[in-house]
């Protein structure tokens, strides 16, 4: 066959060639090639090389050319061979190869060739132009003249590109889709059309999230919530095969009603820490997390990233009192956000959304320097550093033996999450006395009051209690 892939069009193919031994250009024709004044020739005056050559009407004005099918991400030389049948007027003879993009609707001359002369138009000329397009392209290979009988010579056309016609559909792009960085994607699907290792942004929160935290856990505290307060916001991007290559975490630390030193960190339950390749964007001005080299905290059965180590300096707050941005006159500083970056493993299989989901994302606080002391959300599993032995003391009734975990006897919890950014209590004001459903939200299991943070209704706030 005169066309590399044959008769039906072969999408993973790479190169598509044109060398003419087929002996009919009708015969190439059906796989979208296009001929305008060319026909083939076995004449041995003409041959460039094989049995067969490309040849045009005599150049004496008019359109000659062989037009390729639709191809799509040239990257590589575009190969091919020329030259004249004879020397007759032979300085009047240009050879262009043009290409057309399909989307942009616009043509672009890739080589000239108009060096022939009465002494070298009939050698041969190897062509090799470097070319690196990304989208659906038509290559023509065109002749142009006037006077004389002399004709064009043309063979062994290469392209490096994927074959992009339907020859039972009139020859139409069967993709015209543009890929930029060649990933599978198309630039209107791809998140980053020009890297090829990222495809897809996901969102494990739509917007952000603001977290609670009680610091005095084991105690019930003052259960006003405010001991530390951030929103947060994670994004998952994955490459073309939807494997997670890396994360990016957005913490806003807005709250500290608390004196103590507090770090954060959030575990991803049942991923192995080997699954990290490295992080990046930690704030650690202590001691309190003992990091291994990809930024993952050491001697954990699951990955473990902390995220800063001790809020007060975090949020750069060096005043007195009972901490910052939770008194109508006490101390206030400017949020702070600090922006994790994560990258993962992807030799293996790779990390999938599911194991970076909702259910494995797992965050908590370390209160005030004390690495055992951690506290999560209701029924959280603690890390493998926990001190065990502070469960089911003071008001904490966790039960590991039934996956029972930071409750109270009431089921109240030390850590609260909403799915959109709320306002939080003023100091020594409990949660309760502020959003006044919030208890029975808690009591009836999350079941119902379920808009206690969002519902600003008559009975469902306290304004003057909350910051």
């Amino acid at each position: 066959m005169a066309l590399a892939i044959g008769l039906v069009a072969d999408v993973s193919a790479q190169t598509v060639t044109l060398n003419m031994e087929s002996g009919s250009a009708s015969t190439d024709a059906a796989n979208c090639w296009s001929f305008q004044n060319v026909d083939y020739s076995n004449s041995s005056s003409d041959i460039i090389t094989g049995s067969w050559t490309g040849r045009t009407a005599q150049l004496n004005g008019g359109s000659h050319y062989i037009s390729s099918p639709w191809v799509q991400n040239i990257s590589g030389n575009i190969t091919f061979k020329h030259r004249l049948s004879s020397t007759n007027q032979a300085s009047n003879k240009t050879m262009y190869l043009v290409s057309y993009d399909y989307n942009a609707a616009q043509y672009d001359t890739l080589y000239t060739y108009s060096n022939y002369t009465s002494s070298n138009a009939t050698n041969v000329v190897s062509a090799s132009i470097s070319v690196n397009k990304t989208g659906v392209y038509k290559l023509f290979f065109s002749f142009t003249g006037s006077n004389g009988s002399t004709r064009g010579l043309i063979d062994d056309i290469s392209i490096p590109a994927t074959y992009n016609s339907s020859p039972s559909n009139g020859c139409v792009p069967t993709n015209t889709a543009i890929d930029t960085d060649g990933d599978g994607v198309a630039d209107t699907q791809d998140d980053y059309p020009n890297d090829a290792t990222l495809a897809f942004n996901n969102y494990l929160n739509a917007n952000y999230s603001t977290m609670l935290f009680e610091d005095l856990w084991p105690g019930k505290g003052d259960y006003d919530f405010n001991d530390l307060v951030i929103d947060y916001r994670i994004n998952r991007i994955t490459n073309a095969n939807n494997k997670i290559v890396k994360a990016q975490m957005f913490v806003v630390l807005r709250a500290i009603g608390a004196s103590y030193k507090n770090g954060f960190a959030f575990q991803i339950n049942n991923l192995s820490p080997s699954k990290i390749s490295s992080v990046s964007g930690q704030n650690m001005t202590e001691s309190l997390f003992s990091l291994s080299s990809n930024g993952t905290e050491a001697n954990q059965s699951y990955a473990v990233i902390p995220v800063f180590d001790n809020a007060l300096k975090t949020i750069g707050y060096t005043g007195g009192g009972t901490g910052v941005n939770v008194e109508s006159n006490g101390g206030t500083v400017a949020y702070d956000t600090t922006t994790l970056t994560i990258n993962f493993d992807t030799s293996g299989n790779g990390v999938t959304l599911s194991n970076f989901g909702g259910s494995t994302f797992n965050p908590f606080i370390v209160i005030n320097q004390t690495r055992g002391r951690e506290v999560h959300k209701a029924d959280h599993i603690p890390t493998s550093l926990v001190n065990s032995n502070l469960f089911g003391t003071a008001q904490d009734r966790s039960n590991p033996g039934q996956s029972t975990y930071y409750k109270t006897a009431n089921n109240h919890p030390w850590v609260i999450e909403t799915s959109t950014s709320i306002d939080y209590m003023k100091e020594k004001n409990e949660l309760t006395s502020g959003y006044l459903k919030f208890i029975d939200w808690v009591i009836s299991g999350g079941t119902t009051n379920t808009d206690w943070y969002s519902n600003t209704s008559s009975g469902y706030r306290d304004a003057s209690k909350i910051y």
